[in-house]
């Protein structure tokens, strides 16, 4: 039901998964008004089915008031844990879950276009994130319609945790209506936009985007003797806010260190010797 953007890591790699979960993600989202469905996607069926009446402009204020929005219910079909139970496993029982609202953030909201059903822009990336391509493009594959509900394409930033799913369904209810998913592709996680992504059949170790690349945080060099005490855990006296990435001279991967203005305090090391 969702294409576009998925990081892969393996081996020694896999200590980066904390940092690079927690990073802003960017999708295009299409939702579709006037029905919803269980899952809240394309996967079907209609569940229900409801009168649209807005125009475009409550829409985009609608797409606006997200901005502001802090908290979200997420959805009944998701991996969220109650009890030791799966919600999704619950909801496939009938016996659904009772989920309560969890963090969310909402960074950037936009309406890219307004179309009469799902429809399958191409994508291109610009210096303002993914946008609608007016020629070439990368080509994309929505799933197979639920029926030809108007549709609005939208670009979002989102924070970790948060589900593009349960923001149609909220969307749709801020405008008095129903709506669903219909279409969804990640187009950056963190600094690593789609961009930079290979198929599945194309994945090799000299395609491989570089550790350093792929965290957020400013890069250190350090000294060797830095570099050493690193690997024994003491802080450095480096006067940094927040996580920094921490190097050799060759840019290898040392660790990943939080300052607090003073000094590094390490939080995770890469290599065991220098």
């Amino acid at each position: 039901m969702a294409t576009g953007l998925l990081l892969l890591v393996s081996e020694e790699t896999t200590k980066l998964v904390p940092f690079l979960s927690a990073e802003d993600k960017e999708y295009i989202a299409w939702v579709s008004f006037g029905a919803t469905t269980p899952t809240l996607d394309a996967e079907g069926p209609i569940s229900e089915e409801a009168p649209v009446r807005f125009d475009r402009r409550e829409l985009e204020a609608a797409l606006a008031s997200f901005l502001g929005v802090k908290e979200q219910v997420p959805p009944l079909y998701s991996a969220i844990k109650v009890g030791g139970k799966r919600a999704y496993e619950a909801a496939r029982e009938g016996k659904p879950l009772e989920l309560g609202p969890r963090p969310v953030r909402y960074l950037e909201v936009e309406l890219l276009a307004l179309d009469p059903e799902p429809t399958p822009h191409p994508l291109a990336p610009s210096a303002k994130g993914w946008r609608l391509a007016e020629k070439g493009g990368q080509r994309v594959e929505l799933p197979k319609p639920l029926g030809p509900y108007p549709t609005a394409v939208v670009r979002l930033v989102v924070g970790p945790g948060t589900y593009v799913r349960a923001f149609a369904r909220d969307l749709g209810e801020r405008l008095k209506t129903k709506a669903f998913l219909s279409g969804l592709v990640r187009t950056r996680i963190g600094k690593i936009g789609l961009e930079r992504a290979v198929g599945l059949g194309e994945l090799s170790p000299e395609k491989a985007i570089p550790e350093v690349d792929a965290l957020p945080f400013p890069v250190v060099e350090l000294s060797h003797t830095e570099a050493r005490r690193v690997l024994e855990g003491i802080p450095l006296p480096i006067p940094a806010l927040g996580y920094v990435t921490l190097v050799d001279s060759r840019r290898r991967l040392l660790a990943i260190a939080e300052g607090d203005g003073f000094k590094l305090k390490i939080k995770r090391v890469f290599v065991k010797e220098v």
